[in-house]
């Protein structure tokens, strides 16, 4: 086996803590199609793909309207996703902010930590009530899954917003 990182849902989607499903998040939908269709317009427009449409996105010179208009959407998605988990405490300092990447509008680093300090509390809070149902019995043989065999070609997946990629 080769030692570079891979993807595998087990271990990165599955575990994810994300928000209540029972919780409505039609703010949440809205503001992220609305985001889609925005960038997706830009780029079309444009005729740019998304590195070079998020280029200009996080460069602190580029003033253009479509690209501060798709900076205030990715703003409200941000609090969309704070809502969702009940952080209306949670100061996000949006900005220009310095990163190992160089300047990238995002959150504020104090912002950063305290999303990534709650969403493993949370992570961790889950995974006691799933030991507390008895999900994780140590004395049960854990199922080994088979991988799926590949038929040629990817298989076509729903994205976030219901379209297929």
């Amino acid at each position: 086996m080769r030692t570079d990182l891979r993807y595998t849902p087990s271990d990165c989607f599955d575990t994810f803590p994300f928000p209540d499903p029972s919780t409505p998040h039609s703010a949440l939908a809205t503001a992220g199609a609305t985001y889609h269709t925005h960038r997706r317009q830009i780029m079309l427009t444009r005729q740019e793909g998304l590195t070079k449409t998020y280029n200009r996105f996080h460069d602190p010179d580029e003033a253009s309207a479509d690209i501060q208009t798709l900076r205030d959407l990715h703003v409200e998605m941000d609090k969309a996703v704070a809502a969702a988990y009940g952080w209306s405490d949670l100061d996000l300092g949006h900005g220009f902010h310095e990163t190992k990447q160089g300047p990238r509008f995002t959150l504020s680093e104090s912002a950063r930590r305290e999303v990534l300090a709650r969403l493993l509390k949370l992570n961790h809070e889950r995974y006691a009530e799933e030991v507390a149902q008895g999900l994780h019995d140590k004395g049960k043989g854990k199922a080994v899954k088979t991988p799926r065999k590949s038929k040629g070609k990817a298989s076509s997946q729903p994205s976030l917003f219901g379209e297929e990629d």
